[in-house]
């Protein structure tokens, strides 16, 4: 079972491809049987898992290491040379709120939504602030959502929320919420975002 940690004990690697959408499925296969597998016999290995976006145009992971290790320092395996190389991220988390005691990562129909925050690094710390605080609103005025966790990344350049939802229509309608609404978002005069939908495809630990 993969959880999310929110005791900041793991450092979390965020990679981000961005692929033709006729290659989607061999990429995840790729990342699954070579990457991920190459991973499993570190000693900092934690975990990870593999989504694939609902547009079949994206792919990321999301792998945990413990202690602060740089996972970006591991040799990619060659097969890698045939896709474009990902946008690696070191992240940790800042804020987490979900509806069960544990946010957990699992091969599931629910939907899963990454929101991708792009700041000047002066402005990380006020959206840590800010979305500290609208993680309780959105908990307690969105059916559907099943946990939000913020991250920040340790060149202070990004924040990423990724958030659990029963279904495609329990996201849509927070967008309709004030604050959530990208037309006049909580995050105004801060940071550029974006956000897309994922299903979790693979979950690998080190049990």
């Amino acid at each position: 079972m993969v959880q999310i940690d929110r005791t900041n004990t793991a450092i979390v690697g965020l990679d981000l491809y961005t692929v033709a959408e006729r290659h989607q499925s061999t990429l995840i296969e790729a990342v699954i049987q070579e990457q991920i597998k190459s991973w499993i016999d570190n000693p900092y290995f934690v975990s990870a898992s593999v989504h694939r976006s609902l547009d079949g145009v994206r792919v990321f992971t999301y792998s945990q290491w413990n202690p602060k290790f740089d996972y970006r320092s591991l040799p990619r395996p060659t097969v890698f040379s045939e896709f474009f190389p990902p946008d690696s991220l070191l992240l940790e988390v800042t804020a987490s709120r979900s509806l069960s005691a544990e946010v957990e990562i699992a091969e599931s129909d629910r939907m899963t939504h990454l929101a991708e925050f792009r700041m000047m690094p002066i402005n990380q710390p006020e959206m840590v602030r800010r979305t500290s605080a609208e993680l309780e609103r959105a908990m307690s005025n969105s059916t559907g959502l099943l946990s939000a966790t913020f991250h920040r990344s340790l060149d202070g350049t990004r924040m990423f929320n990724y958030g659990q939802w029963e279904s495609k229509e329990a996201f849509e309608a927070i967008l309709k919420q004030p604050g959530f609404n990208p037309e006049q978002p909580y995050w105004e005069g801060l940071a550029r975002n974006e956000f897309h939908l994922y299903n979790v495809v693979h979950t690998q630990t080190t049990a």
